[in-house]
């Protein structure tokens, strides 16, 4: 499981969220259409490349993000779960929101991630550790590109790889 910083209505297949009754059906299109170019910026920030496969995004309650993904309550707003999806926190709009939506490109960067053999050799903690670190470049090498000021942070204190060398 990745970690970072639903309650499908029936929409296109990769897109399912938990959309209010006065939502419309624009809402997933313009979704779809943001993470299209949030996969075009990932390829043209890194050596990723999409199949042309969208992976499924949830909007829920942060609480159940953290119910997913903690073992405590944390501030987790946003995460990439394997075989279900990306999870984003219900307060966050990429639509309109240009931090909001480097959140959803770095989802997506864990989505391509998944399985890609440069991670193959490194022990488990070690290679999250790597995988976070790089999403969280390629996520503020996406907000210079679009001259936002903002940066995000990769703290690698969240990641004790120190029994790692004795378990390889």
């Amino acid at each position: 499981m990745l970690l970072c910083s639903v309650c499908a209505t029936h929409a296109p297949p990769a897109f399912a969220q938990a959309l209010a009754p006065s939502d419309t059906s624009s809402e997933v299109s313009d979704l779809e259409s943001i993470t299209q170019l949030l996969f075009e910026s990932i390829q043209a920030l890194s050596d990723y490349r999409s199949n042309g496969t969208l992976p499924p995004i949830f909007q829920v309650p942060q609480h159940a993000i953290e119910v997913k993904v903690c073992d405590e309550p944390c501030n987790v707003s946003a995460a990439y779960i394997p075989r279900e999806g990306i999870y984003l926190a219900a307060n966050l709009d990429p639509i309109r929101e240009p931090l909001d939506r480097a959140a959803l490109l770095h989802e997506l960067v864990h989505y391509l991630q998944q399985g890609h053999p440069k991670f193959a050799g490194l022990a488990p903690c070690e290679r999250e550790r790597s995988k976070e670190q790089e999403a969280y470049a390629i996520q503020n090498a996406y907000l210079a590109s679009i001259d936002s000021k903002e940066r995000v942070i990769f703290y690698a204190g969240d990641f004790d790889c120190e029994g790692d060398a004795a378990q390889h």
